[in-house]
């Protein structure tokens, strides 16, 4: 997937909020796209029904900043993360897409209140000395799929290399690196890679890159001096799951363990509205159980196993980095690790509680 190529292919209408039409980043990216008809507005109301759709791209302007605190689940622990809905939407495709069952306003949006959002995760870090910031855009859109259009994350990334208790992360499932590659100062900046075998990524990520040039880009990217995370989730089980994910934790070790962040795991989920979605599709035919935060998970017994099998295989590779479920019962928790999230050594950091106002 060439990214030039894509944003050039792929996008049909353009709508910008009129305050931004003289923002230099507004004015490249029209250069860049200058064949697809652009209009400019003063209310994302102004976008008529039939071009709400992912190939419309949105510029916008929101009054307010546009981070806040994971929404987490209701019953299951949360790693406090900080999300920044920098770009919303995301045409990778993943039949198994939880967002599918969240996201309403259907064009690609970008939100470029940049200054107010920088300005106040720089407070919350100030505020919060002795804690640990994991901020990242990757929560309703992938973080990299539009950025080498846009070139968002270098302001972030350069706007807090100064900041010693901010973790900014971009998690993405595409290669696309080399735009960041030369920034001078990284700081603690993570470029996150969503991670599943060969099998899943062809046959339920379609526009995705590669197993391979996933871990390619996580290569340049420790070279230039960024952190790397990896993060499996949705875990699927089928037969003969154990093996692939073996080999994918095999391919991944290439990143020295100095180099690799953190390493989160889940399990395949899903809400009721996107089972109605995707309700073809050969991994909902498991056993599956509602939990109390309304998602459907594989029983508990099942996931034990599957996060047993995983986390001897990550630790096999990378005896100390830290490891951990995202949004898993205390019950399990228990069950794997012997204590909470927050009583184990390596994972404090992620799981202390961070003041937000």
């Amino acid at each position: 997937m060439n990214s030039s190529d894509f944003y050039k292919t792929h996008f049909t209408q353009i709508y910008i909020m009129t305050e931004l039409q003289n923002h230099p980043v507004v004015q490249q990216v029209l250069v860049e796209l200058d064949s697809v008809p652009c209009t400019f507005i003063n209310r994302k109301e102004e976008i008529p029904s039939r071009h709400l759709h992912q190939h419309t791209l949105f510029i916008n302007k929101p009054g307010v900043p546009v981070v806040g605190r994971c929404p987490g689940s209701k019953g299951h622990f949360c790693c406090n993360y900080l999300t920044l809905d920098l770009y919303t939407g995301c045409t990778i495709g993943c039949t198994y897409c939880i967002m599918k069952g969240y996201l309403n306003f259907s064009p690609i949006t970008v939100n470029m209140n940049i200054e107010e959002n920088i300005s106040l995760i720089r407070k919350w870090a100030y505020n919060n000395p002795d804690s640990t910031l994991r901020v990242g855009t990757g929560e309703v859109g992938d973080s990299l799929l539009f950025d080498p259009l846009f070139r968002l994350s270098r302001q972030f990334v350069e706007a807090f290399s100064g900041n010693k208790n901010i973790y900014f992360e971009l998690k993405t499932k595409t290669g696309f690196v080399d735009h960041l590659l030369d920034i001078p100062d990284k700081g603690n900046a993570v470029i996150g890679f969503s991670l599943n075998p060969e099998v899943i990524a062809r046959e339920e990520e379609p526009y995705a890159a590669s197993l391979d040039k996933r871990i390619q880009a996580a290569v340049k990217a420790a070279r230039a001096g960024y952190a790397i995370s990896f993060h499996f989730d949705p875990v699927f089980r089928y037969s003969g799951w154990e093996n692939d994910y073996m080999e994918v934790i095999k391919r991944m070790s290439v990143i020295p363990e100095e180099k690799v962040a953190w390493i989160s795991l889940g399990t395949f989920r899903y809400t009721p509205r996107l089972r109605a979605q995707i309700d073809s599709r050969w991994f909902l035919f498991d056993e599956f159980v509602p939990c109390r935060d309304k998602k459907f998970r594989y029983i508990q017994q099942v996931r034990r196993g599957m996060y047993e099998i995983m986390i001897g295989g990550i630790r096999n590779v990378y005896p100390k980095v830290p490891v951990y479920m995202c949004m898993e019962s205390p019950v399990l928790w228990h069950q794997i690790f012997g204590k909470k999230p927050g009583k184990i050594d390596d994972l404090c950091s992620i799981f202390k509680p961070v003041k937000i106002s």
